[in-house]
């Protein structure tokens, strides 16, 4: 993929509920995620989107490839405005003819940039789940996070317990490490 053409985040709109009520349910995306939730319906997706529309603390945006076509979800969660502080997830979509192609970590690059440089946050983090080894290669070998610590047994995930690793990215790591590959 050239230089050019990257994925770009924009704003979920009501014509992607139906993208996003099968991203969600994809039981591979499922298996790869720290969060938790039923499979959902169309209509449990639009009031998850009306309570996202509300939200202060966490700003969702839509993946979209060069083409257009949503292949995921970015995002900023848990958003402390006072501490300047935010949980960061990424969701790509599990078919075959989305996964592979960069978008995860173009979405990764665009939404920390966006959050350090646009929104003004001091201090990023993620919890990667710790048999998720495409995102801890995403986020602390490509991207180069700090890996801060892990939460042991955290999470009940495909019959077991699963360890947690909490990632962190600092502005001034963003800012020495990163600036000129973000812009």
């Amino acid at each position: 993929m050239s230089q050019e053409q990257t994925v770009m985040l924009r704003p979920i709109e009501s014509a992607d509920l139906p993208f996003l009520r099968d991203l969600t349910s994809d039981p591979e995306v499922r298996r790869q995620v720290v969060g938790w939730g039923w499979p959902v319906s169309l209509a449990g997706q639009e009031s998850w989107f009306a309570a996202t529309l509300r939200s202060e603390n966490t700003k969702r945006f839509m993946v979209v490839a060069p083409n257009g076509a949503p292949v995921g979800l970015a995002g900023l969660w848990d958003i402390d405005w006072h501490d300047r502080t935010a949980s960061v997830g990424i969701k790509i979509g599990g078919r075959p003819d989305i996964r592979g192609k960069g978008y995860g970590s173009q979405a990764l690059a665009k939404i920390t940039r966006f959050a350090f440089m646009d929104v003004g946050l001091e201090r990023l983090w993620a919890h990667i789940l710790a048999t998720n080894s495409a995102s801890l290669h995403l986020f602390l070998d490509t991207a180069r996070w700090t890996k801060e610590g892990c939460l042991r047994q955290h999470i009940w995930n495909q019959g077991s317990r699963v360890d947690v690793i909490v990632a962190g990215l600092l502005r001034a790591d963003f800012e020495k490490l990163h600036a000129s590959a973000y812009c």
